[in-house]
């Protein structure tokens, strides 16, 4: 007897790990999201914002409400797990890291559902490339702080 291997997708609308029953992104499935998304944050921060915007919609219409903790669920613990080498330490101060978030979030928002007038037929987008290498930096700096300290 052959035992067929479940993936660890979401299993809408109660967006639950279709293999392990945990809430989705499960770690095995962020893993995964991980390994297809080396080197390229930005691409999956849009596609987990399209994701959160899904489960939002259809936990709403399920329960009356979508949960509190979803974006943390979703989109968090991306930023947070980056490692970052350590010569890209520095490199903007606190304000300029600010307006760089905020452009960043706004490269997202632009890419959530759909495509900006900039993105290439092959997908590949100059501001998404942008927003990766920024997101590298800012993945740095809250590392960086708990060092000087």
């Amino acid at each position: 007897m052959t035992r067929t291997l479940v993936p660890h997708d979401p299993m809408r609308p109660l967006w639950r790990c279709r293999a392990c029953g945990a809430d989705w992104p499960c770690q095995p499935a962020r893993l995964a999201l991980l390994v297809e998304y080396r080197g390229r944050t930005s691409a999956l921060l849009t596609h987990l914002g399209n994701q959160l915007k899904a489960a939002s919609d259809q936990l709403r219409q399920l329960n009356g409400n979508a949960p509190d903790s979803l974006a943390a669920r979703f989109l968090a613990w991306v930023v947070r797990d980056q490692q970052v080498p350590e010569p890209l330490v520095g490199a903007f101060d606190s304000a300029d890291m600010d307006v760089v978030l905020y452009a960043v979030e706004l490269i997202i928002r632009s890419h959530l559902g759909s495509t900006c007038p900039k993105c290439a037929d092959d997908g590949s987008c100059a501001h998404v490339d942008w927003a990766n290498e920024q997101l590298t930096h800012a993945a740095v700096r809250p590392q960086r702080a708990t060092q000087l300290r």
